[in-house]
């Protein structure tokens, strides 16, 4: 399968960068912020295919679909602190630590509890 992704940090540095990106936002993210390493990145690039016969080149950024996965505790207490204005905010955030030479802009952003395992 061919990659058409550019350079896209490793997760654990993308989510100590969101980490320290909500902690220069605001004290109200601070909880939210030390989730963060505790999470899982999942990259899925939407691929363009700018080469197309018959059609007039127009440069426009990559498209990143991007899902961040949370230990089940910490995504529902991330459901009582996020409204859907923060969840943009936070959003934001994501993108403005994604390196600007990566060339993605996120589309859709999600997040996701993992049901915790009782050994």
């Amino acid at each position: 399968m061919p990659s058409y992704t550019y350079e896209l940090p490793e997760q654990g540095i993308l989510l100590s960068m969101i980490r320290q990106n909500l902690l220069k936002v605001g004290s109200e993210w601070e909880e939210i912020a030390s989730f963060m390493l505790e999470g899982y990145v999942k990259y899925d690039p939407v691929r363009n295919n700018p080469m197309r016969s018959g059609y007039k080149f127009v440069y426009q950024q990559a498209k990143l679909n991007l899902t961040l996965f949370f230990p089940e505790k910490k995504f529902n207490r991330m459901l009582e602190i996020l409204d859907p204005e923060k969840v943009e905010i936070l959003k934001a955030v994501v993108q403005s630590s994604l390196p600007k030479r990566s060339g993605y802009l996120v589309n859709e952003f999600k997040i996701r509890g993992i049901m915790d395992e009782e050994v």
